[in-house]
């Protein structure tokens, strides 16, 4: 998909700029931020540090681009697979499941995000704040349409905090090898934990075998 600030750039440009943004997410992935040198980001390219500056400017436009293109896929991704889908759980599962997926396919993308989030200034900044809480709101709505009608607006919206800091906290653990757990049971045990809370199903689960 192209990126929102080059849409009107021939694809082979948008293509090799998000390659360049890929490998710069792999190495502030590795090193950080600050550590991280453009020269860094050029060799990990496979490119020459003035090929580099064909596509992008600066260290922060590249950050800024990341966290841009990220979020704006997540949202698109979110309508996507909301689509048709009327249950509210399972519009939570359809939301939760796009964001593991998307992430774990993009694990350096979410290490960044997670990590980055505060480094942008100014228009930047705002500009990647309003997508993130378009997005965070979007999500909110989804949680909102499960809460008893006599809950209070804050625990929704505490809620929907909480369901993202596991879904974005899972980089820190989740190796698919290691684990043997695909995404989508991965995706579907958050749900459930959000949904039900691990404590009542273990409780169904123990209720329905001694039936």
């Amino acid at each position: 998909m192209a990126l929102a600030t080059t849409r009107r750039r021939p694809p082979t440009f948008d293509r090799k700029r998000l390659h360049v943004l890929a490998a710069a997410a792999r190495v502030f992935s590795a090193v950080g931020y600050d550590k991280a040198s453009m020269r860094r980001i050029a060799a990990e390219a496979g490119s020459s540090l003035a090929g580099i500056y064909h596509y992008v400017s600066s260290k922060e436009e590249i950050l800024h681009s990341i966290q841009l293109h990220t979020f704006d896929s997540l949202l698109r991704g979110l309508r996507s697979s909301l689509e048709g889908i009327v249950d509210p759980r399972k519009r939570i599962a359809a939301a939760v499941r796009n964001h593991v997926r998307h992430f774990g396919e993009n694990m350096n993308e979410l290490k960044v995000c997670a990590r980055e989030l505060e480094t942008l200034e100014g228009e930047a900044y705002d500009e990647v704040y309003e997508l993130r809480r378009s997005y965070f709101e979007a999500v909110h709505d989804l949680v909102k349409e499960v809460q008893p009608r006599r809950g209070a607006p804050l625990r929704s919206w505490l809620a929907t905090a909480n369901l993202f800091g596991m879904l974005n906290w899972f980089y820190q653990w989740y190796d698919p090898e290691r684990t043997r757990v695909s995404l989508d049971d991965l995706a579907a045990q958050q749900t459930a934990l959000f949904l039900d809370g691990y404590v009542a199903s273990a409780s169904s689960e123990t209720d329905g075998g001694e039936e």
